[in-house]
């Protein structure tokens, strides 16, 4: 059978979907590239925020109208949703034929096949204390083009707990992969072409403390880094509280760690802080940042904030904002609080107004977009190591690819001009950096 698969949200989805290409391929499926020629569509979904629920359930709607305008006879709905909503989904939107869980995709060529013996709706979706992601983790990845990166996905689930979040209510406990097995998926997707693997995770800085052996980031990353043909590796969602003096020792040594770390820090005042359920205090994350820019003066930081959390006065907005302006990150993600049905946030008192929200919003928004451009604008004149991803998306006259201090799909991009000759993706080439434009920096081949 003709087989799209349609994926929604973050790179730890990402993941899991070529790792399902994998599996349908090995099975005799056809992949195409777009749904409306398939007989089997599969639709992997998040489920974290309110905008990623309704963009899934937009979509599934969307795609359920192939059952009547085109060829699909299958509609499977997989991950975040159906581990959130369950049999509800069903009810809602009978055209769903399979459900299936955050970690029961592996069984869905084997639910395709029974589906078409027996025409009956079928559930896949276990109770999330039930949780089991050793048998995804066994399962290669087919990476889509450009083959210049891959995402390594080292844990699933998380134990921090935070008031606002849905993630260990869908994901479940953290259970981290084994070192041997990493260390294979990452040989393997070197010698499939990617040279550069981004290390993710809910908490990667918790990898390895519920394995029997104990093991840690630093010691898996030590190993990954002894994988000759490998370009760079990339950490992507450390926690504050747990950037340890030996990580920033590993990264400011290792040439081949980028110079590069995304910090989810969501808040600096203590009291919001400490509402949220976080593990950390404001002086212990200016502390963790001080240490980071000190030690490795050329790192890009990145991080996520939240504004308008239950109780957030004015006064906590204004040394967030205080804070931001101090430049300790180069990139940032900010949105605004919103109540998550189930999370224990969603019931505390004192909930800001949304008009507020959008104000404090703007404000962050326009603080960072200057720190940002500023940064890039600084590399104007310097030599820069850039990965080449392949032809731009926006002319057949440049190339693109990114910097070790751009995160690909997350970050801008840097532009190659004055081309000569062929360069492949997954090529490293030494650029010097001329011009900047907002986030992407525009570059010629040394």
């Amino acid at each position: 059978m003709r087989a799209a698969v349609v994926n929604l949200g973050c790179p730890k989805n990402e993941v899991d979907s070529e790792k399902l290409v994998h599996l349908l391929l090995a099975e005799g499926f056809e992949l195409l590239a777009e749904p409306e020629e398939a007989e089997v569509i599969i639709v992997n979904t998040c489920a974290f925020i309110q905008p990623a629920v309704e963009e899934a359930i937009d979509t599934i709607l969307n795609l359920a109208e192939y059952k009547k305008s085109a060829k699909c006879q299958i509609l499977t709905v997989s991950g975040c949703l159906p581990q959130r909503y369950g049999t509800t989904l069903l009810k809602e939107i009978p055209e769903i034929d399979i459900l299936v869980g955050a970690d029961t995709f592996p069984q869905i060529p084997a639910a395709i096949k029974e589906f078409n013996k027996n025409l009956q709706p079928l559930n896949l979706v276990r109770q999330t204390s039930d949780l089991d992601y050793s048998d995804t983790l066994l399962l290669p990845q087919s990476v889509s083009a450009p083959h210049a990166f891959s995402y390594l996905k080292i844990a699933e689930g998380c134990d921090n707990r935070c008031s606002y979040c849905m993630i260990p209510a869908i994901k479940g406990k953290q259970q981290s992969f084994s070192p041997t097995t990493l260390l294979t998926q990452t040989r393997k997707m070197v010698a499939d072409g990617s040279r550069e693997i981004n290390v993710i995770a809910q908490d990667i800085t918790a990898y390895g403390r519920d394995l029997r052996e104990k093991t840690s980031l630093c010691e898996l990353l030590t190993e990954l880094l002894q994988v000759p043909e490998l370009g760079r590796l990339r950490l992507l969602y450390a926690y504050p509280h747990r950037v340890s003096d030996n990580l920033v020792k590993l990264i400011a040594s290792e040439s081949r760690l980028c110079n590069y770390l995304d910090i989810p820090i969501q808040h600096i005042s203590d009291s919001i802080l400490q509402v949220m359920g976080r593990h950390e205090k404001g002086a212990d994350i200016h502390r963790t940042l001080e240490n980071l820019k000190t030690k490795i003066p050329e790192i890009f930081l990145r991080s996520t904030i939240m504004v308008g959390f239950p109780g957030e006065s004015e006064a906590d907005f204004m040394e967030l904002l205080k804070f931001i302006e101090k430049g300790f990150f180069d990139y940032l993600v900010a949105f605004s609080y919103s109540p998550e049905s189930g999370s224990r946030a969603a019931e505390f008192p004192n909930q800001v107004a949304e008009e507020i929200k959008k104000e404090r919003l703007q404000a962050v928004l326009d603080v960072q977009q200057v720190i940002t451009e500023q940064r890039l604008r600084a590399k104007i004149g310097s030599r820069q190591r850039v990965l080449i991803e392949g032809l731009s998306q926006e002319s057949d006259l440049l190339l693109q690819g990114r910097c070790d201090f751009q995160a690909p799909e997350i970050d801008g991009l840097t532009y190659i001009t004055e081309i000569e000759g062929d360069i492949a993706p997954g090529i490293m080439v030494d650029a010097e950096i001329y011009d900047s434009h907002e986030f992407d920096l525009f570059a010629r081949v040394v």
